[in-house]
């Protein structure tokens, strides 16, 4: 064998392995809903450095393992109620070992919840809103059928309930953990919360307008448009930018501008470029995948500035 074709095969099986390896990482951390969970359970250790909290493990399996309940156990419903556009993810999704993930998460949720400390145990009361929102509840007569419909079915809210939860738990988890009460400082880091993971959320509503057009789930971007989504957004960006901005100018600094303006700006890009015809993968790895942002630069500063206070 030549020189020449000893190198095209080995380029070859260096893309077989690769894109097995893709293939791999889909099936196992992103069709299972681990790669979204971990990056929400990633914000945690970012809560606790701004609010200047003890470095805990707890809050951040505890949120990891409530983060996988919801997720996996909506896509399931989806798979019969609201098919995937993708033919892989429906798949796996159909597959026993996403009931079993699903099932590992509830009893590791169950475990971490029994023994928590009380605080924990009264905040966690509201799991149990994500655990319901893709359950068909509501029941509605309509043209003489009886429908039934779920919590994101209310038009507007589906974002709004996924975002919203969210920014609760990061926040209500680690203060009841570290027994701190909820003060002006956890309300700057709660909003910079629910602008961030809020914009996520609803760019993946600009991924799936049609199949919720055809649902008739109404989202934000059905209501008023794409364009009308992605203005909307950019101003909630750009208020968010304002307050920490007006943050950086009092005594003590709680969103540090290293953390802050690199999350708008990514949210910014991706507000303005993604379009429904995006490949799903890049919402799935790419989009979800910037939720490690804000941890991942806590961390960095951390490392870089070992001996400075780290009240972000």
């Amino acid at each position: 064998m030549s020189l020449e074709s000893q190198s095209v095969h080995n380029l070859q099986k260096l893309s077989q392995l690769g894109k097995g390896f893709y293939e791999q990482f889909l099936s196992l951390i992103v069709y299972s809903n681990l790669w979204v969970a971990a990056g929400i359970a990633s914000l945690v250790f970012f809560v606790q450095t701004a609010l200047n909290l003890p470095i805990d493990w707890h809050p951040a399996v505890f949120l990891l393992a409530a983060a996988l309940i919801p997720y996996n156990l909506d896509r399931i419903v989806d798979s019969y109620v609201q098919k995937s556009l993708d033919s892989k993810e429906q798949y796996f999704v159909r597959k026993p070992g996403s009931l079993f993930l699903a099932s590992a998460a509830i009893l590791t949720f169950v475990f971490l919840l029994y023994r928590a400390p009380a605080s924990v145990q009264r905040v966690s009361w509201a799991g149990l809103l994500p655990l319901s929102y893709g359950v068909p509840l509501f029941p509605f007569q309509q043209q003489g059928n009886l429908n039934w419909y779920r919590p994101k079915d209310i038009p507007g809210i589906k974002a709004w309930i996924v975002c919203g939860v969210i920014t609760y738990a990061l926040i209500a988890v680690p203060l009841a953990y570290a027994g701190v009460s909820f003060n002006y400082f956890t309300a700057l880091v709660a909003f910079f919360l629910l602008i961030f993971v809020g914009t996520n959320s609803h760019l993946f509503d600009i991924r799936d307008i049609e199949s919720d057009r055809e649902k008739g789930v109404r989202t934000l971007p059905f209501i008023i448009g794409i364009r009308g989504t992605r203005i909307f957004w950019t101003g909630l960006n750009l208020i968010l930018l304002l307050v920490a901005g007006w943050s950086w100018t009092q005594p003590i600094s709680i969103l540090s501008p290293v953390v802050v303006i690199p999350c708008i700006l990514l949210n910014l890009i991706a507000i303005w470029t993604v379009t429904p015809e995006t490949p799903r993968n890049v919402y799935n790895i790419v989009l979800d995948g910037y939720l490690f942002l804000p941890g991942l630069l806590t961390l960095i500063v951390g490392v870089i500035t070992p001996n400075v206070s780290t009240t972000f």
